[in-house]
């Protein structure tokens, strides 16, 4: 539950600094806030076709926020020494490179379904 809260919560930052990325224009209109950001990321996650194919991300770093894992809610990534990148906020989730998945690439996962990474340091 704290984990998918975390997850949550940063994507709601993500979203309020991409938003404020915007045009002048965009600008002048008020701003969701981070919470509603977050809902919608959420709700666009749900509304999509599941289960879906795990996506093939072996060598690429490891972004829990990219398109091929944003909308997966039980992911853990395991570092060399065992430990799990998602719970250790002294990670730099940046500095990781999946070497391999489970499930695998192209087996079908739900939304919950847990899948756990194997990484290396970039």
């Amino acid at each position: 539950m704290q984990r998918r809260a975390a997850n949550v919560a940063v994507t709601a930052l993500l979203v309020s600094v991409l938003g404020a990325c915007g045009s002048a224009s965009q600008s002048e209109h008020p701003k969701p806030s981070p919470s509603y950001a977050a809902d919608s990321v959420d709700a666009r996650c749900r509304a999509q076709d599941w289960p879906q194919p795990m996506p093939d991300i072996q060598g690429q770093p490891f972004d829990p926020l990219g398109t091929d894992l944003k909308c997966f809610g039980n992911i853990q990534a395991v570092a060399p020494d065992g430990h799990d990148v998602m719970t250790d906020p002294g990670s730099g989730l940046g500095a990781w490179t999946v070497v391999s998945s489970n499930p695998g690439p192209g087996v079908k996962v739900g939304i919950t379904t847990s899948i756990t990474l194997q990484l290396r340091r970039r």
